[in-house]
């Protein structure tokens, strides 16, 4: 399935219409290129592959790594020497059994105090000691605890201390979802639940959970019970019963056990059965000779829950699309994970926390933005049945930085992409998982004008200028269960930096009951897929100008007088603008009210323009959402960041983050406590602002969410924006434009990149990943050796 050649042939169809009042001209260049096999290439043996031209980039791992780089395999292997060798730690291995049992969760870089890391950039400072952030979960100990501890320096260790912001020491019930629940939970559950039901799954699902071949029933799906929701300051989850097919989630029976945690043991404490609840198996067992009875699904490539291709192929289909190609070779560069692009420059990593994070982002040499980074993905469900109804997420619980996985050229991203591979310290290994093509990197014709303007009349000027929009993308896709999550940080040439969420993959399947019907639609025999909400929340750290910012808001209003221009003397209204400085965090708590609307500004008060102006970036939210719950009710509280579509705070390293990994159990007793960065209600006038940006979706699903959601409809972005930061449009520079004259009668055509007859100097290679996961299939899909 690779991309192939394309040929160089091309399309020019040009027309110019010539009359006695007016010169005008239009001009359409359509290029079509094909995936051609390699015959074509070998037609064409002058043209070479783009990948022969000489590119800037290197993706090596610096034995230097700077203040932004994640951890190197030479500082992970010494960060766990120093873990393993010191005895207060008492750490068993990731192979070992870690029931009541102290191990290592995760490690990830610890990034360094902002001045340090400024005083470094700016000033050429000496660069930070480089640390790592270490989550150890104690179950050993008699005062079972988590402890957050920074190590450093790398990569040669030799000190400790706990986390500031952080509790020296958590509550041990906190801890994530660990290998143990998924693993050694369901393990113990499916011999005890089979030992009790495996003859009724037989006579209500036609399956079973063990001895079942290959038609088997599976606990895979887990949803956590919060204490908000049980009422008790204890560690509880739901486990689903599913048919093992693809894909699980869309087959579900009405069967799910509630089981506690205690002291290293396990219970269940209630059955769901046929919409029934009941606090045993035994009990659960007496009304199984009423059960709705149900047969393993047919499992064929037609099976609607599968992705395989199926339906009538119109003939225009059976063409293969258009791709991207990069005629003279790539315009970034890449050294490490430093990128430049025309006037941008950044550094990007995955953190195992909270997912991609870019860092220094600067446009001309002038920083825009210091941390731009995701912190919480949250998806809140609805329905009748318990573990439906209770079912409501904050994924940075599952690790979000190990949940993006091989991103598939062709697909995922254009086949000209650059790719990048990630690491990770988890439990689960000793060595670093290393995922491959985690990211990837690529310039993009979005096929539409940034701008144009086109003056047909002589008496306008007549003339055409306009200039295509080509753009770099950096994207990664994590995948959370049964949902995939876009991120794209976009680079525009006029200065404008975009942020786009997409949510696509599985809806997560309910079995049907009348009692499901108010909370959403059924979908296919036996199934309904609930109303659910999906919200994202973003770290934008601002450095306009310098670290000294205002918050701004231009309110939009009406402004009615008297009309001395009437003869009737009636009042006219019109709009205005009214301005207002933002000065204190529970002011800058925004929630959209469509009665005022406003611009969101945001500047350096010593920086202004020669008319007065102030040197400013706008933010604008195109996500937002209303997030409909009570505040405080139920687990509300462990998004409360989501109750404003974005919040301005003073910069501190102990509010480095709106959420934590916490969130499912310690919501009486947060770790991190959103509400509390505003609470505390400080100036933020002149001060290093930190802005928290929320966008989030509605989603009631319907039947052409099967087999999976689409991209479409489900895209939120937010976009910092020049606000008279520029004299004008910065991408004037731009050589991507075009531009169409008189001349004596005919018209001069000004490419600016290239003249009219310039050819292409190579032509797209075929990519490599389909004879790289043939030799190492890990790349894309888990295996037994994985």
């Amino acid at each position: 399935m690779g991309s192939g050649s394309r040929s160089n042939r091309c399309l020019l169809f040009s027309t110019v219409i010539l009359s006695v009042v007016c010169i005008g001209l239009v001009v359409a260049l359509i290029v079509i290129i094909f995936k051609d096999d390699d015959r074509d290439r070998n037609a064409h043996p002058k043209v070479d592959d783009c990948d022969v031209i000489q590119q800037d980039v290197s993706e090596q791992e610096s034995q230097n790594p700077t203040v932004f780089q994640d951890l190197t395999e030479k500082e992970i292997e010494a960060l766990t020497n120093y873990l393993y060798s010191r005895p207060e730690f008492d750490l068993v291995r990731p192979s070992a059994n870690k029931t009541n049992a102290n191990f290592v969760f995760m490690a990830e870089l610890h990034l360094p105090n902002k001045s340090e890391v400024i005083a470094h950039l700016d000033q050429r400072g000496r660069q930070p000691a480089r640390e790592a952030k270490v989550i150890i979960i104690r179950g050993k100990s008699s005062d079972q605890q988590i402890n957050e501890i920074v190590v450093g320096p790398l990569p040669n260790p030799s000190y400790h201390h706990p986390v500031p912001g952080i509790n020296a020491s958590l509550p041990y019930f906190y801890r994530p979802m660990t290998d143990d629940d998924y693993g050694s939970v369901i393990a113990n559950l499916t011999n005890t639940v089979h030992s009790e039901f495996g003859d009724i799954f037989r006579s209500c699902y036609g399956s079973s959970v063990k001895d079942c071949g290959d038609k088997c029933l599976t606990f895979v799906y887990a949803s956590t019970f919060s204490p908000a929701s049980s009422g008790t300051n204890m560690r509880k989850t739901w486990y689903w019963l599913n048919y093992d097919v693809e894909y699980y989630v869309l087959h579900p029976v009405d069967f799910s056990v509630l089981v506690g945690f205690y002291h290293g043991q396990t219970n269940i404490e209630i059955v769901w059965f046929q919409g029934k609840q009941f606090k045993t198996l035994q009990e659960a067992k007496t009304i199984a000779p009423k059960c709705t009875t149900r047969s393993f699904p047919v499992v064929d490539r037609n099976l609607f829950s599968t992705m395989n291709q199926r339906g009538a192929v119109p003939e225009a289909a059976k063409k293969r699309a258009p791709i991207h190609v990069e005629p003279d070779g790539k315009r970034y560069t890449v050294k490490g994970r430093h990128v430049h692009y025309m006037k941008w420059s950044f550094d990007f990593r995955m953190s195992t926390a909270y997912g991609p994070q870019v860092y220094d982002i600067k446009f001309d040499g002038e920083r825009i933005v210091y941390e731009l980074g995701l912190q919480e993905i949250s998806v809140f469900y609805t329905g009748h049945s318990p573990q439906q109804r209770f079912s409501d997420y904050m994924d940075s619980a599952e690790l979000i930085g190990p949940s993006g996985t091989g991103l598939v050229p062709g697909a995922d991203c254009p086949d000209h992409a650059m790719f990048f591979d990630t690491k990770h310290v988890t439990e689960t290994s000793e060595r670093p998982l290393v995922v491959k093509n985690v990211f990837c990197l690529f310039e993009l014709n979005t096929g539409e004008p940034i701008r144009r303007h086109h003056s047909y009349s002589k008496t306008e000027g007549a003339f055409y200028e306009g200039m295509e929009n080509s753009i770099l993308v950096l994207r990664t896709i994590v995948t959370i269960e049964n949902y995939d999550y876009i991120f794209d940080f976009k680079f525009f040439q006029n200065g404008v930096l975009e942020t786009k969420g997409m949510s696509t993959g599985y809806v997560l399947g309910n079995a049907f009951s009348e009692m499901e019907r108010k909370y959403g639609f059924q979908i296919q025999d036996f199934i309904s897929a609930n109303y659910h909400s999906h919200m994202f929340n973003f770290k934008v750290d601002l450095d306009i100008n310098g670290t000294s910012n205002r918050y701004e808001m231009i309110h939009v209003k009406v402004e009615t007088a008297t009309n001395e221009f009437s003869a009737n003397n009636d009042n006219f209204s019109q709009g205005m603008i009214e301005r207002e400085i933002i000065d204190t965090e529970k002011k800058a708590a925004y929630k959209f009210n469509f009665e005022n609307p406003s611009y969101h500004v945001f500047y350096n008060n010593a920086t202004t323009d020669k008319y007065g102006n102030h040197r400013a970036y706008r933010l604008i939210n195109q996500g937002m959402m209303k997030q409909i719950l009570p505040e405080g009710r139920n687990k509300e509280p462990a998004i409360n960041w989501a109750r404003y579509q974005t919040a301005v705070t003073r910069h501190k390293p102990e509010e480095a983050h709106s959420s934590s990994m916490y969130t499912e159990f310690d919501v009486y007793d947060p770790v991190v406590n959103f509400q509390r960065f505003i609470d505390d209600d400080e100036s933020i006038v002149d001060q290093d602002l930190v802005v928290w940006v929320t966008m989030g979706v509605h989603h009631i699903p319907h039947k052409e969410d099967l087999p999976v959601t689409t991209t479409p409809g489900m895209g939120l972005s937010f976009v910092l924006q020049p606000f008279n930061y520029f004299d004008e449009d910065p991408s004037m520079y731009s050589l991507d434009a075009i531009r169409i004259e008189p001349n004596h009668g005919t018209v001069n055509v000004l490419k600016y990149a290239q003249t009219s007859g310039s050819k292409m100097t190579c032509v797209p290679r075929k990519t490599g990943f389909y004879d790289a996961i043939k030799v190492d299939p890990s790349i894309i899909l888990e295996t037994t050796n994985g």
